[in-house]
């Protein structure tokens, strides 16, 4: 089975929009071409403020709206039911079942920080009970993969870039090993 992954963006360059899904190769190429194109257009400067702060070019504020890299074949390891997302493949350790739900949470619902007990509601629907994920986040934290914020009851998870990778190739390998 060849994997492919996709990309999607959609950015704002001063009054100037653009947005591409695809492969991600083909959108780099077309971002690529799109900030060439606005970068030749001539912006017309900004009235200065009263505290006398320079004027900045409007290429520099690039603004990404949405960026979104997936695997379109997530459905096959895991189940979107309100806000819940669970596992119908599990991985070999708890952990990797969290980071795994935290993806799917990222990609499935647009949602990067995802709070404790979203993560434990999907473990227990997954057949993983915990008692507390706080301590099931321990090593993910230390090993750089996630970030925590907030505290007790208000507590909220995000992959880092090394979990987003680390967790897409725990859902490829779970994916690889399905029947087919």
């Amino acid at each position: 089975m060849t994997r492919l992954e996709t990309s999607k963006i959609r950015i704002k360059i001063g009054e100037h929009e653009f947005e591409a899904e695809g492969p991600i190769e083909s959108v780099q190429q077309q971002l690529a071409a799109f900030k060439e194109l606005v970068g030749l257009i001539p912006s017309e400067p900004k009235p200065s403020s009263a505290s006398g702060q320079q004027l900045i070019d409007q290429t520099e504020h690039l603004q990404v709206v949405g960026v979104q890299t997936g695997n379109p074949h997530l459905d096959r390891i895991m189940k979107v039911s309100g806000r819940v997302v669970s596992l119908t493949a599990i991985p070999a350790s708890i952990e990797d079942a969290a980071l795994l739900i935290m993806l799917g949470h990222q990609l499935q619902r647009n949602n990067e920080s995802v709070t404790g007990q979203e993560i434990g509601d999907g473990l227990a629907q997954s057949g993983k009970q915990v008692d507390r994920v706080d301590r099931i986040m321990v090593k993910p934290l230390k090993a750089g993969l996630s970030l925590k914020s907030g505290v007790k009851r208000s507590t909220r998870y995000r992959l880092t870039n090394q979990g987003y990778q680390k967790a897409l190739g725990i859902a490829n390998a779970l994916i690889e090993s399905l029947p087919k």
